[in-house]
């Protein structure tokens, strides 16, 4: 029971943030569009930066808002030059081409906050993703919507992959000093057994001089 126990620490803390999040997504996805969920946008942000710090959770959100930007003049820029050719958008191709030429450009600089492929990649996939729930950003009023609530679930995303880390980070230190404490105390007995053993040793060959 006490190895249960010790097991079901962390799939608790995972399990009821999870469930917080439903509820944070319950209240405020309906004040945003009616019979919309954005749950899974949290849970994206939850698992993408689950393994960052700060540092890179600051970026990834710096990233993120550069992808909605990139995403949004791939729509507009779509719909200027509605060209196809055996049915390819040709604004689309160049829309994709230049976007990701960027973003890889933009990891060459290490020491510019603008170097977050994760965060950019998320911020794109989650623009485009906010059409099956009609948030086109159609107007600045529908595109400020639309970015501050992918910023909101990415906020609350990364919130939770902060304190699971730090949780799991925290219990996975008590547990190894609890591992090397055991380890010690062994060495400690095991010394202790074999002085016992050398001092008998000693004692039987003793009597037998």
């Amino acid at each position: 029971m006490k190895k249960f126990l010790e097991l079901s620490k962390m799939p608790l803390i995972v399990a009821v943030t999870a469930a917080v999040i439903y509820c944070l997504d319950a209240l405020i996805a309906p004040q945003i569009s009616e019979g919309a969920t954005f749950l899974w946008v949290a849970f994206v942000a939850w698992t993408v930066s689950s393994s960052m710090n700060l540092k890179d959770m600051a970026k990834m959100l710096i990233g993120v808002v550069i992808g909605y930007l990139f995403a949004v003049g791939m729509m507009f820029f779509g719909k200027l030059f509605d060209t196809q050719v055996v049915g390819i958008s040709i604004a689309g191709l160049i829309g994709i081409f230049v976007a990701n030429f960027l973003v890889m450009y933009f990891d060459n600089f290490k020491k510019v906050w603008l170097n977050s492929i994760t965060g950019i990649f998320t911020g794109i996939a989650l623009t485009f993703s906010g059409l099956g729930v009609s948030m086109a950003p159609n107007s600045f009023g529908e595109a400020g919507i639309l970015l501050g609530t992918i910023l909101l679930y990415v906020v609350i995303g990364m919130f939770c992959a902060f304190i699971t880390s730090f949780l799991y980070s925290k219990w996975k230190k008590k547990d190894n000093f609890v591992a090397i404490k055991e380890n010690v105390e062994k060495t400690e007995k095991s010394d202790k057994t074999l002085k016992k053993e050398k001092g008998n040793v000693e004692k039987t060959t003793k009597i037998e001089e």
